[in-house]
């Protein structure tokens, strides 16, 4: 280890940490050409600290080029404690500590001088004599040493694995003060935290804590890391069988002696579920806890509101007097629906795209409105654009799930209004095919028994981004009834429509004409560039409309034709940077007035999808800003420096369109996707989203293999099944009461 201060700065990369600075040390440094000095020399490594009086030790080793010289590379370092009062000084006004600035420093050492760590780890109420520190003062400030405490920590236990200064806050923040006991006692528990996976966590925990292979807490962190890549596959559970399976190449990794044996992970999967709790056995399969608990809650819940008495009425004359004023004649099926709607207290209606399903949302709601004008509706979807689609379509106001039910925060978890039932009589949830287990529970944890509840959606289109596949378990339970809508009513485009129609019943005799179209691309660079000029074409056609034209694609990532790649190409093809125009940049993003935008986490006012236009660039003291004009008088602002839930929109997944509509949709169709992005429903889901005109770039040989792959691999729920049996026990004690 290197001993020394920082001396000065010569460069600093916010978006990736890089630093180059300047050290000075008392120790001997290699002669050679660092055009410093005897005393100083440059490092460079990752987030190195530059806090100005302050001791760090640097490992790494010297490296010298003939363009910089002799720089000392660091791998990892420490920042020491200091021992003498100016030391002490230094280091309480250098910004390690916040809420303590140069004056109240001096203020502190003056009073308290070599013994101040000691009052503050001791004794802290101590600090409340010095002029300037209040109660409030004091708690700011001790927040701030515990923070830089753990922080020093931590970096002392965890750099050695090459741990990085960013990857230590993290963790600091998603452990808090308790952080360097949890990860000392156990540094599997940094699986919990995003962007530490088994794969990266293992090494560093073997490292730091010399953790033998078979040791318990590293297998059961590989199972639960196991279950949890399988949660982010649509699994609820894994069977036993399905988990060793998955574990076993983890923990034989690096297991020389072979002392992972299927009995040891048995043992501790055991241990798991009956000393942890982390995980439950039911029905032989291995839940998380969580997952079981959700999954458990939704059927105790549908079952409690199915079996409420609710009045039933006859709506036969009500549809007859709407039909006549809306100048619509219904087809069986659909009045049917609307029956089935008012005589049940739980119903579902599922369909294709033109199958009269908005039509019978419209119906229902003006129905109820006849029968009690004083009656609470609620119209909720998914995502923004769903529940925007969903307002446009019925004239009535719609929500998204999480704000009817008062769920904030970046994942849909948090802010809680505990305790509040939904209050509304009838209950309509469109695009049910994209809620996931938890959003589900959630939701029916919130609605009163007495509730009237509508579930409508595409069972054929994508299952939803989060784990199980509610929509489809509903209608497979067979306990609620459904009404099937199998007829197209809408006439626009009937190629789009015909088309998806055959895709989904796998069927590969597509016709195409100008609103279906085939443009051949051989790999994914030459498609990219094809769908990039295709775009600009059709935009052009639509009034320079970025709204009219989306580009529809499987993946974010790891390919060309990724929703991020051909984002930067579409964007610099109809956006082009000019002299003079504002930019703002954030992480690896250059934002633009006019970018289409889109928000992917639930914020405010502002949901998960909701697509946004830039309309401002600005600066407010010494920081730039922009605002994002998301329609209906919602403007948010993104303020420079902070971290924003906003990428750009040209181009997004086919799960992120999911509950919209575009005029024109693009989609790329390549062999290079991975095999499960190859499915019939993704691409069913895709089509179906263009109001006029489609058009597939790629190769027609890997369209006809994903329209004969047919859906997604089925996921692990037992939604439906325990729904049959909780509903024959509620129906035996019926009968027997």
């Amino acid at each position: 280890m290197l001993e020394c201060r920082y001396a000065s700065s010569i460069y600093y990369n916010q978006e990736n940490g890089y630093t180059v600075a300047v050290y000075e040390t008392e120790e001997n440094i290699p002669e050679g050409k660092n055009g410093i000095g005897k005393r100083q020399f440059v490092a460079v490594g990752c987030e190195l600290p530059r806090n100005e009086g302050i001791g760090v030790s640097l490992k790494g080793q010297w490296k010298e080029s003939e363009k910089y010289g002799k720089q000392y590379h660091v791998t990892s370092f420490q920042i020491q404690m200091p021992t003498t009062e100016e030391g002490v000084k230094a280091y309480l006004s250098s910004g390690l500590v916040k809420g303590i600035g140069p004056v109240i420093a001096e203020r502190v050492v003056e009073r308290f001088g070599k013994n101040t760590f000691y009052v503050f780890e001791e004794c802290p109420e101590r600090l409340l004599e010095i002029p300037g520190i209040t109660q409030k003062k004091l708690e700011q400030i001790l927040d701030g040493y515990y923070q830089s405490e753990n922080i020093r920590q931590l970096s002392i236990f965890l750099s050695s694995a090459g741990v990085t200064p960013k990857k230590i806050e993290k963790i600091q923040e998603h452990f808090g003060h308790k952080a360097v006991s949890i990860i000392k006692r156990d540094p599997f528990r940094l699986c919990e935290i995003e962007g530490f996976g088994f794969k990266t966590v293992d090494p560093i925990a073997r490292k730091v804590k010399h953790f033998q292979a078979d040791n318990p807490l590293r297998i059961k962190a590989a199972i639960l890391y196991v279950l949890k890549e399988a949660e982010g596959e649509g699994h609820l559970y894994l069977e036993v069988s399905d988990i060793l399976t998955r574990a076993k190449p983890l923990l034989v990794r690096g297991d020389k002696k072979g002392s992972v044996t299927e009995r040891k992970i048995r043992d501790a999967g055991n241990s798991l579920i009956k000393d942890d709790k982390e995980l439950i056995c039911s029905y032989t399969k291995i839940y998380s806890k969580k997952n079981y608990e959700s999954e458990q809650k939704a059927v105790i819940q549908l079952a409690t509101l199915s079996k409420y008495p609710i009045k039933r009425y006859d709506v036969e004359k009500w549809i007859s007097n709407l039909e006549a004023k809306e100048h619509i004649k219904l087809a069986e099926k659909q009045r049917k629906g609307i029956e089935m709607v008012f005589q049940n207290s739980i119903s579902i209606i599922t369909g294709g795209p033109g199958s009269g399903k908005t039509t019978l949302l419209r119906f229902i709601v003006m129905i109820q409105e006849k029968l009690n004008m004083d009656s609470m509706i609620l119209l909720a979807a998914p995502t923004g654009r769903a529940r925007q689609r969903m307002y446009e379509a019925t004239g009535y106001p719609a929500l998204t799930i999480h704000k009817s039910i008062g769920l904030t925060g970046a994942e849909g978890e948090g802010a809680w209004n505990a305790g509040e039932m939904l209050c509304d009589d009838l209950i309509i949830i469109d695009e049910c095919s994209m809620v996931d287990m938890h959003l589900f529970t959630s939701l029916m944890m919130k609605i009163k028994t007495g509730s009237r509840i509508v579930f409508v959606g595409d069972k054929d289109q994508l299952e939803s981004v989060g784990p199980g596949n509610v929509f489809k378990e509903l209608i497979d339970s067979r306990v609620i009834p459904v009404t099937v809508l199998d007829q197209c009513f809408r006439q626009e485009n009937p190629t789009i429509l015909e088309n998806a129609i055959k895709i989904n019943c796998g069927k590969q005799n597509l016709v195409y004409d100008n609103s279906f179209s085939f443009v051949a691309a051989h790999d994914d660079e030459e498609a990219a560039k094809k769908i990039m000029k295709l775009f600009d074409v059709e935009w052009k056609l639509q009034g320079k409309n970025v709204n009219a034209v989306q580009v529809l694609t499987p993946l974010r990532e790891d390919t060309k034709v990724s929703a991020n790649a051909l984002n930067l190409k579409i964007k610099d093809r109809i956006n082009p940077y000019q002299r003079g125009q504002q930019e703002i940049k954030n992480g690896n993003k250059i934002f633009r007035i006019q970018d289409k935008v889109m928000q992917t986490k639930n914020e405010d006012e502002i949901s998960n999808g909701d697509i946004g236009i830039v309309r401002k660039i600005g600066k407010m003291s010494g920081k730039k800003y922009m605002e994002v004009d998301f329609g209906e008088e919602r403007v948010m602002r993104y303020q420079e420096g902070e971290s924003w839930n906003l990428v750009h929109a040209y181009a997004i997944t086919a799960h992120k369109g999911q509950g919209s509509e575009y005029p024109v949709v693009i989609i790329p169709i390549l062999s290079c996707f991975r095999r499960h992005t190859l499915k019939r429903n993704l691409y069913y889901t895709a089509i179906t989203r263009a109001k006029r005109k489609v058009i597939l770039v790629g190769s027609k040989q890997a369209f006809s293999q994903a329209i004969r792959a047919g859906r997604s691999k089925k996921r692990n729920t037992l939604l439906s099944y325990r729904l049959k049996k909780a509903f024959t026990e509620v129906s035996d004690k019926n009968e027997a009461a």
